[in-house]
């Protein structure tokens, strides 16, 4: 290893990083460009070993993350003052799920009205930048943060990078110590309704990588003291799976996986939150009853939610064989996916005729392929699911531009969802129009680039914006 070599931190948080980052061979590239140091969660022993190998220095997440109750307090006003600002469908949201979820009694109930209004005191761009420097500081003197400030300055690296700017806990303590050590910090945006439906960023970066234009819009309107010279149009690495054929199982293969017969046409149906989506199962057993009376080649094959409650599918997957219903191969752990499970997901959806879920993030996956994708905006057939409402989900602020393209075949009664079977049936190329549209709106030219160069060049162009700010 050249000992003159540029050092990055990578840093993987979570499951899906490791994914993005490393299953895609993006930090392969980067390696031979910098010496590399991973901080990462340890899904399990066999995971560890295979990060260890990709790269030139391991640290593990500790799963013990310091605080204190100052930082705590200012990070839920924060937050507030921040979602006050926004205004928006899934921020208003995400103040009233916090709400119901915490305690009851009447001095917390005091306490959040007092937090509100004084949360409502700092929704100016200038107090929320204020109170986000205060909140960073308040924790600078945490045992965790501490500790890493160590390790970080023995490392010295010429930049931080943390894979996701979200669902992040165990590296924050980290990030905190690079920002109180003014070492430059860049992130990658998770998912593109994440900046609305997830509150602040926490901390601030230096640097930014986004999905697409209209996501690089958004963080300039949220956060206007960003610099645009430092957000960079990215693409997300998580599409690229579904173009390597390494990823992708023959038909053949995946068919006698499934054990279903070659001429059977498969119906992906994809399950969603069941915060959001209760009693989704009752719909996935209307659809298969369905989809029996238009064309008895049709089999549902129900690819279920790694990260919620699967009970009632698995009962169903036993009383009704006429639904194919795979185990999902995540280990908990972090919800990290596995290989196994990566192209077992592309293998469906490269493979199949039609996509159905409720406002899934899958319906990206299946337009990238130009599959055509119904969406739920029902309740389930026969069930009170009060106060939840399907349609209502369409209107929430990341989903609702999907919807505005016309790419997606909205189904209100569970007579359109059949309606649109039979039309797909008839006429493959149903809204293909609308799906380029889609495409090209949330990608741009970034789909298929090849991102383990893009990632390359653009470090390598912080990096040396970096060493001329700092020789200046």
């Amino acid at each position: 290893m050249n000992k003159f070599m540029k050092k990055m931190v990578i840093v993987l948080p979570r499951g899906e990083s490791i994914k993005n980052f490393v299953y895609s061979g993006i930090t392969d590239a980067l390696r031979k460009k910098y010496r590399l140091v991973f901080f990462s969660i340890i899904p399990n022993q066999e995971i560890k070993e295979y990060l260890v190998s990709k790269c030139d220095e391991f640290y593990e997440l500790p799963e013990i993350v310091s605080s204190n109750k100052y930082a705590e307090e200012l990070k839920k006003v924060l937050q507030l003052a921040h979602l006050y600002r926004l205004d928006c469908v899934t921020g208003n949201l995400k103040i009233l799920k916090d709400d119901i979820s915490s305690k009851k009694s009447f001095k917390h109930r005091i306490v959040r009205v007092f937090r509100r209004q004084l949360a409502k005191l700092f929704t100016s761009d200038k107090s929320i930048i204020k109170l986000t420097n205060r909140f960073i500081k308040a924790n600078y003197r945490n045992p965790k943060v501490l500790e890493f400030e160590k390790i970080i300055t023995d490392i010295n690296p010429d930049i931080v990078f943390n894979t996701s700017h979200i669902h992040n806990l165990l590296s924050l303590d980290l990030m905190y110590a690079a920002k109180k050590k003014k070492l430059t910090t860049a992130t990658f945006l998770f998912s593109w309704d994440n900046l609305t439906s997830q509150g602040r960023i926490l901390p601030d970066y230096d640097y930014y990588f986004t999905w697409n234009d209209k996501i690089k819009h958004d963080l300039l309107k949220y956060y206007p003291n960003l610099d645009t010279k430092n957000i960079f149009v990215t693409g997300t690495p998580q599409f690229d799976f579904h173009f390597n054929k390494d990823y992708i199982m023959q038909k053949e293969e995946l068919y006698e996986f499934l054990d279903i017969p070659m001429h059977k046409k498969i119906v992906l149906y994809s399950t969603g939150m069941s915060y959001y989506t209760p009693k989704e199962y009752v719909i996935v057993k209307d659809i298969q009853q369905r989809l029996q009376n238009i064309d008895e080649d049709l089999i549902l094959v129900v690819r279920i939610y790694a990260k919620d409650d699967n009970t009632e599918y698995y009962k169903l997957r036993e009383n009704n064989k006429e639904v194919i219903i795979p185990d999902h191969y995540w280990e908990l752990n972090h919800l990290t996916p596995t290989i196994k499970d990566i192209t077992l997901f592309n293998s469906l959806l490269n493979h199949c005729l039609v996509g159905i879920n409720v406002a899934s993030t899958v319906s990206l996956d299946l337009a990238v392929l130009d599959k055509p994708v119904i969406n739920i905006a029902y309740n389930p057939p026969g069930e009170n699911v009060y106060p939840n409402d399907y349609l209502k989900i369409y209107n929430f602020d990341h989903y609702k531009p999907i919807v505005e393209t016309g790419a997606i075949a909205l189904a209100k009664t569970p007579e359109e969802m059949e309606r649109f079977i039979k039309k797909l049936l008839k006429d493959s190329t149903f809204l293909a129009a609308e799906r380029k549209t889609l495409v090209t709106t949330f990608f741009g030219d970034k789909l298929k680039e090849d991102k383990k160069l893009l990632f390359t060049n653009l470090f390598e162009k912080i990096t040396k914006q970096v060493t001329l700010k700092n020789a200046v």
